[in-house]
C-alpha cells in the first residue's frame, strides 16, 4: 500500500471515529458499525459483478482482520469548555456547535 492510500485510509478512519464519537456510540458500537459498513461494502463492490458475493465479504474479513493487526495512534484535544461561553448564551446552535467539536481526532 502506498502512503497516499494510506492516508487516505486514515483519513477515512479519523472520520468514521469522529462521527462515532459525535454519535455517542460506546467503542463496541462504532465496531459494529464500522463492520456493518463493511459488509455493506462488499455486498455494494459483489453487485458490480466484479466479484461472487462470498469473495468480497471473504475478502473484506481478511482486511479487516490485517487492519487490526495495525499499529494506531490516537491523539485527542479537548477544547477549552470555557472558550467562547459568552458567545454562546445568544447563538444556541454555537453552543451546540462547540459541544460537538469539544473533543477532536488528529
Amino acid at each position: 500500500m502506498d502512503s497516499e492510500t494510506r492516508a487516505r485510509i486514515g483519513s477515512a478512519a479519523g472520520w468514521f471515529v469522529q462521527q462515532a464519537m459525535e454519535l455517542g456510540l460506546t467503542w463496541d458500537e462504532a465496531v459494529a458499525a464500522f463492520g456493518l459498513a463493511a459488509k455493506a461494502a462488499a455486498h455494494a463492490a459483489a453487485s458490480t459483478g466484479d466479484n461472487a458475493n462470498e469473495d468480497c465479504v471473504a475478502i473484506g474479513r481478511q482486511r479487516l482482520e490485517e487492519a487490526f493487526e495495525s499499529d494506531v495512534r490516537v491523539v485527542m484535544s479537548i477544547a477549552d469548555p470555557e472558550h467562547g461561553s459568552e458567545d454562546t448564551q445568544d447563538n444556541p446552535l454555537l453552543a451546540i456547535a462547540q459541544r460537538r467539536n469539544a473533543g477532536r481526532l488528529h
